[in-house]
């Protein structure tokens, strides 16, 4: 069902309308834009499948309402996108969700499985991909492009049923609790501080507060200046280019084009604005001048992160997942500096919800001493427990 005008959309909301599970997910083009460019919007429940027009319906509000509802749950596959384009739709964060790519991970499934084999895995058909690089923006959209569209919907029930009866027969439930409380907070998808993006860019370690405030001044004006064009800030500026006018500080117009890789008709349109935000820059107090976080310089004890790698793979293939589910290397690493600065792991990211348990507590004890990666007879790892009387099975 292709949804192209209100009249259909408010017939279409009169079957959703009361349901306790929609499928969703969007397509959309942001290859040149700072936000994402709408192009369609899929939405399916046990009856029916569609595929809603934004770009030719008027007002969409009698369907965001229903996705507003917390009563409704919201099935999405690999959601982050998706939940950023309702975000702005709907001024809020919807809630709850169900992520079926999050779930695949949690069942062993694979950590970044694609909805493609997810389908073929629950229900052993072959999902088309003809129409994968399609201008979703543009019109007309053929019904080849349209059917394409609706089979990322229309598979996305069956495949959350199964997720969520293997979630409870593994008695993992609980663990999606966690996981998707960051997809459900509004925090997620408001707009990055315009003040920190200067933080995001490459090769400026040796500079000095001074040309930290001025590249920290023309950061956000660039970044700001993205989101009211919408646009990609390189296209106003590039990195590089924007770097070396922290460093350099023209003061004039002819200072400014004759800076290498400024674009010139960036010149001509915001030149004056530019020579004002380098001299706020240059005029900030001494004491408001940023400065560079220092790095730490923390290096692990030779072998230490290589062994709770290893117990994290041991773990991962006792409880059948991939080992980047329980812990990646970045985690472990932290895990470590952590406890070796005899910081709280109560605190720590692997001692939060159902990974405290099954991931966090046996790296901690692997720390303390309390636990052993052993080779067995076997030839395999086994993760074991040091006794006063010896080492001993977990």
């Amino acid at each position: 069902m292709y949804i192209t005008t209100d009249e259909q959309l408010k017939e279409l909301c009169d079957t959703l309308r009361g349901s306790e599970m929609l499928a969703l997910d969007t397509e959309f083009v942001r290859e040149r834009t700072y936000f994402h460019r709408l192009g369609l919007i899929q939405v399916a429940n046990d009856e029916v499948s569609a595929a809603i027009d934004p770009i030719t319906i008027n007002d969409l509000e009698p369907f965001l309402e229903i996705i507003k509802d917390p009563k409704v749950l919201k099935v999405f596959h690999a959601a982050r996108q998706d939940l950023e384009i309702f975000y702005r739709l709907c001024g809020m964060a919807v809630r709850p969700v169900f992520d079926t790519q999050i779930a695949a991970a949690l069942v062993g499934w694979g950590s970044q499985i694609s909805f493609a084999k997810i389908v073929h895995k629950v229900s052993k058909k072959h999902i088309c991909k003809a129409h994968r690089y399609t201008d979703w923006c543009r019109r007309p959209l053929s019904e080849g492009q349209i059917e394409y569209a609706l089979d990322d919907v229309r598979y996305l029930g069956p495949v959350y049923k199964r997720l969520n009866s293997l979630m409870n027969k593994m008695d993992r439930k609980e663990w999606i609790v966690g996981e998707f409380q960051c997809l459900e907070d509004p925090k997620n998808f408001q707009p990055s501080d315009p003040n920190k993006q200067f933080l995001k860019l490459k090769n400026i370690r040796s500079f000095k507060p001074r040309a930290l405030s001025v590249l920290r001044e023309l950061a956000a004006w660039r970044e700001l200046e993205a989101r009211s064009r919408d646009c990609l800030a390189k296209s106003i500026i590039r990195d590089e280019t924007l770097i070396e006018l922290a460093r350099s500080a023209p003061k004039t117009m002819e200072g400014l084009r004759s800076l290498r890789g400024f674009y010139q008709k960036e010149a001509a349109r915001s030149g004056k604005v530019i020579l004002e935000t380098i001299e706020r820059g240059l005029n900030v107090p001494d004491s408001e001048c940023p400065r560079l976080p220092e790095s730490d310089g923390y290096t692990a004890p030779r072998g230490l992160e290589e062994i709770l790698a290893a117990g994290v793979q041991v773990r991962a293939e006792e409880m059948k997942i991939e080992a980047n589910v329980l812990a990646d290397r970045k985690q472990i690493h932290d895990f470590v500096k952590c406890f070796e600065r005899n910081q709280d792991l109560e605190e720590h990211f692997l001692f939060q919800s159902w990974r405290k348990e099954c991931i966090g507590e046996t790296l901690a004890s692997l720390l303390h001493g309390r636990t052993a990666l052993v080779i067995g007879q076997d030839r395999k790892a086994q993760l074991m427990k040091v006794e006063s009387n010896g080492i001993h099975s977990e």
